[in-house]
């Protein structure tokens, strides 16, 4: 997960290597990246139903396998990228970013393995896929230091196909007769109805608590996947120019990344706390994750609203960083621990798809940052967008104080101990 799950989120630190390589210098060749960032992260999340479907029918080893094709794809692209070849750039940002949400959408399936540490372990892959951001950090610092080229790393990144194929054969389970694993999904804390099959797949697609976290994801992961489209040509005007200060900032926005993989399992532990009591506990803990990462996203919105000296990238970063995780591994976690294994696949990957699809308003939003001192207006868009999602958390703090009578191993809200 931290090498291959989400390293399309850390694409902005390309930018000064490619105009090195005299791709994309000038202003309109900005967009062509931007553009490209911007479908990238949109084929990260748009297919994720169908993987979903296909984990759920054939297992977590066939999908994770298939992603090979795509990870090979996607870092021949970027080894054989040259000017003249922009085009590769597109072909890397799409296939490396299917493989990306294959291998996600497997790891997150295979917390089902743990029935007890559920949410602690889909937060912990939450935490190293948002860190995945991490490893453009480090090829900018090997290609400024003339230790490495971009092709170079590319093949490396390419070898680690292998990795992908012995990983699905040692830890992944797939729904064949030869070659199965010895274990199985945990499912003993789960209510008897949903061993028994009694809970269908569209009446758990119908329960009100996935259909609004899956909105309250799709919107609150905006601001900071339109800060990574955006993030060169802000961090540019911040520094008025300077290269050397926008490639420092850079590199601190891709490392800072590395913090998901403590803030993730800290917002898995604040879910699962007493979480096997009562359902009012698991209710308000969903109400706490939810309404911080609602206050950080819209705090992240007013920041960026307004640019102006360096000082203000330090706030940016850090909430960033805490923006994405909250809202990645709380929600992550919230369908890992309270909605039926067999259904996790295709619950995990209708949501990712609502993801892709909201991901797509970007292309409209870079139209209105041509010029940066202008782009208070994209941010007030999402921003306001932030502020509708606030309806939710009325619902669930009102659902909070209205619970009268705890029952247990009743619904999905009961049927997961941490």
């Amino acid at each position: 997960m931290n090498l291959l799950g989400g390293t399309i989120f850390g694409f902005p630190a390309l930018f000064p290597i490619l105009s090195q390589m005299k791709i994309y210098q000038n202003s309109s060749q900005i967009k062509h990246f931007q553009n490209a960032l911007t479908i990238g992260i949109a084929a990260f999340d748009s297919p994720a139903f169908f993987i979903g479907i296909l984990i759920d029918k054939f297992g977590c080893r066939f999908v994770k396998l298939i992603s090979i094709i795509f990870h090979i794809i996607g870092w021949l692209s970027l080894a054989l990228l040259k000017p003249g070849r922009d085009w590769l750039m597109y072909l890397h940002c799409i296939f490396s970013s299917i493989s990306g949400i294959m291998i996600l959408l497997t790891s997150y399936t295979s917390a089902n393995y743990f029935s007890k540490s559920r949410a602690l372990v889909s937060s912990l892959l939450a935490g190293a896929g948002i860190s995945a951001t991490m490893w453009f950090a480090v090829f900018q610092i090997l290609i400024d230091r003339n230790s490495c080229e971009l092709s170079t790393l590319a093949y490396v990144w390419l070898g680690f196909g292998l990795l992908i194929f012995l990983t699905s054969f040692l830890f992944l389970d797939w729904n064949y007769s030869f070659w199965n694993l010895p274990y199985k999904f945990d499912i003993q804390l789960e209510s008897t109805a949903d061993q028994n099959h009694e809970i269908n797949f569209w009446k758990t697609l119908r329960d009100p608590l996935y259909i609004s976290v899956v909105l309250f994801l799709s919107v609150l992961i905006i601001p900071t996947v339109f800060l990574s489209v955006v993030w060169q040509p802000l961090i540019q005007f911040i520094t008025n120019q300077n290269k050397s200060s926008s490639r420092s900032y850079t590199f601190a926005y891709n490392i800072s990344t590395l913090s998901a993989i403590v803030i993730c399992p800290l917002n898995g532990y604040l879910l699962g706390f007493k979480a096997d009591r009562s359902q009012k506990q698991k209710l308000l803990n969903i109400s706490i994750v939810e309404t911080i990462s609602w206050l950080l996203n819209a705090i992240l919105c007013l920041i960026t609203m307004f640019p102006s000296t360096p000082n203000i990238v330090i706030p940016i970063l850090v909430l960033n960083c805490f923006c994405r995780s909250t809202v990645v591994a709380g929600c992550q976690s919230v369908i890992s621990t309270f909605f039926p294994s067999r259904y996790i696949g295709r619950l995990t990957g209708i949501m990712w798809s609502f993801v892709g699809g909201f991901t797509f308003i970007q292309l409209l939003l870079i139209k209105l940052v041509d010029e940066i001192n202008q782009s208070w207006k994209a941010w007030l868009i999402i921003l306001i967008m932030a502020l509708l999602m606030s309806s939710h958390l009325i619902q669930v703090w009102i659902k909070y104080f209205k619970f009268q009578t705890p029952q247990i191993n009743n619904s999905y809200l009961t049927n997961t101990r941490f």
